[in-house]
C-alpha cells in the first residue's frame, strides 16, 4: 500500500512538471503582449486547475499581476477562485500581487 502512494505521488509531481514545461512559454506570451479578458480567462482557468503546485502558482500570480489594472474584475474573480480552491486559512495570494 506504501509503494502504491508513493508511485501515485510521484505521478502527481510528474504531471505538475509536464504542466509547467506547457503552461510556462504560454505564460510569457500572455505578458508579452495585451490579450482579451476571454483569453486570459481561458489560461487562468487551465493554470487554477494546477496552482496547488508552487511552481504553477507562481505562473498564476504572474499572470494576475500582468493583468491587475487591465481586466480588474477578472483578477479578482481569479484571486477569489484560488483561494477557494486551494488556499489555506493563513495565505493570502492577494498580498503576494
Amino acid at each position: 500500500m506504501d509503494e502504491r502512494i508513493y508511485q501515485i505521488a510521484e505521478q502527481i509531481v510528474e504531471i505538475h512538471q509536464k504542466a509547467y514545461e506547457v503552461y510556462l512559454p504560454l505564460v510569457e506570451d500572455v505578458c508579452s503582449r495585451t490579450v482579451s479578458e476571454a483569453e486570459l480567462s481561458h489560461l487562468l482557468d487551465y493554470l487554477l486547475d494546477f496552482a496547488c503546485d508552487e511552481k504553477i502558482l507562481e505562473l498564476y500570480k504572474k499572470v494576475c499581476r500582468r493583468y491587475l489594472y487591465v481586466y480588474p474584475r477578472c483578477i479578482k474573480f481569479y484571486i477569489e477562485t484560488y483561494r477557494e480552491m486551494w488556499e489555506d486559512d493563513e495565505e493570502c495570494l492577494e498580498n503576494d500581487l
